[in-house]
């Protein structure tokens, strides 16, 4: 696997990658390695061709066997309650980003040079279904039920594209495009949202209006989450903060809030009603912060420290789930209140993006031959 270039990931995946390039020839790239071309806007071209179909084979392409029956797909692992952790997909080309509905798993397969993907599985296990192919270096993901939505982070010369396809059939079509590159993706009822590498948040409306831009000039924003009134995102470089605007974009004149700055490597991102929660891979922390910002001299609550590049997190209303400790990588949870991190799962290779239901946990092992897993709470 190549190392990242261009994202908010890199940091991540340049670690990830130099240790799987020495153990694996297969293919793939991170979040943003490619330096191709991007795919065009045309839903009926060659780049964004409508490819939705369930696979058996493994490997070169990014396809992956059936995962078949939940039983047949468990697999156990160090997870507390004796749960049986479900491999969804397997023999994956950088797995990276994920999101879930009622009914299914989305994941991305961050690829360069037109290899990326966007794939699905039913919760639980089942035939693994390739929504779109041809892409380059789809990162963000997310779904609205009806639609999966995407960010091509690969994109160049004019290819600065977040995609969508319906969920029962159709071929993918242009919901934004973008200045720079786009990162990742949130979606509500009423339109889209995209971080971008150039240091911006846009807002695309479903009904097919015209782009707008929340806010610019943040240094390097990831990933993305909203509520019914803002939106959250972090910013990995230049002020290093957690960052929220309203949905309706910053007034003229006005400044996002600055829930906490001067982070170190700020990155994941998760939201709950009065709280924000964030790795930082720079200090190999999880921490959190009131959605109304930290008062003067205040400071983030420490939830879990000594990590090693803790990537991903999510929140229930009893804990909160990260990933971390890439190269020897685990899925963890704290509660909420604080305390001490356990191991929910262990063993993982990459442990990148996860994500959470009322009874699931799922995630992504951001490698070469990664895989997408899931395990009950």
């Amino acid at each position: 696997m190549r190392p990242i270039a261009r994202s908010s990931l890199a940091a991540f995946i340049v670690l990830a990658t130099a240790a799987c390039s020495s153990s694996s020839s297969g293919p793939g790239g991170g979040g943003d390695a490619g330096q191709a071309d991007a795919t065009s806007g045309d839903s009926g071209s060659d780049g964004s061709r409508d490819a939705r179909s369930s696979v058996d084979a493994s490997g070169a392409d990014g396809q992956v066997g059936d995962a078949g029956a939940q039983d047949a797909a468990c697999t156990r692992a160090e997870v507390p309650d004796g749960s049986c952790v479900i491999t969804l997909a397997a023999g994956l080309s950088a797995p990276a980003g994920i999101a879930i509905d009622s009914k299914n798993v989305y994941w991305t397969l961050s690829v360069p040079d037109g290899g990326g993907a966007v794939m699905s599985a039913p919760i639980g296990g089942g035939a693994v279904t390739t929504i779109a192919s041809g892409l380059q270096e789809p990162l963000g993901i997310a779904s609205d039920g009806a639609h999966v939505y995407w960010a091509n982070a690969g994109g160049n010369d004019g290819g600065m594209e977040v995609m969508g396809a319906p969920l029962d059939g159709g071929a993918p079509t242009v919901v934004l495009k973008a200045s720079t590159s786009p990162q990742y993706v949130a979606v509500d009822a009423t339109g889209l949202y995209a971080t971008t590498s150039g240091g911006e948040v846009w807002f695309a409306p479903l009904d097919g209006g015209a782009p707008t831009v929340l806010v610019a000039g943040q240094g390097q924003p990831g990933p993305v989450v909203i509520d019914d009134a803002s939106v959250y995102f972090t910013s990995f470089s230049g002020s290093a903060s957690v960052v929220s605007v309203p949905k309706a974009g910053v007034p003229e004149g006005g400044a996002p809030l600055v829930i906490a700055s001067n982070e170190q490597q700020p990155f994941g991102i998760a939201i709950d009603a009065t709280r924000v929660y964030w790795t930082a891979l720079g200090s190999g922390s999880v921490r959190a912060a009131p959605k109304t910002g930290l008062a003067d001299g205040g400071a983030p609550t420490v939830l879990a420290t000594g990590q090693v590049s803790p990537t991903g997190v999510a929140v229930d209303s009893s804990n909160v789930y990260f990933t971390s400790e890439v190269g020897a990588g685990a899925l963890l949870r704290v509660p909420l209140a604080g305390g001490t991190p356990a191991t929910f799962v262990s063993a993982q290779t990459y442990p990148f993006a996860v994500a959470v239901d009322a009874r699931n946990v799922y995630w992504t092992n951001l490698t070469a031959g990664g895989s997408v897993q899931q395990v009950a709470k």
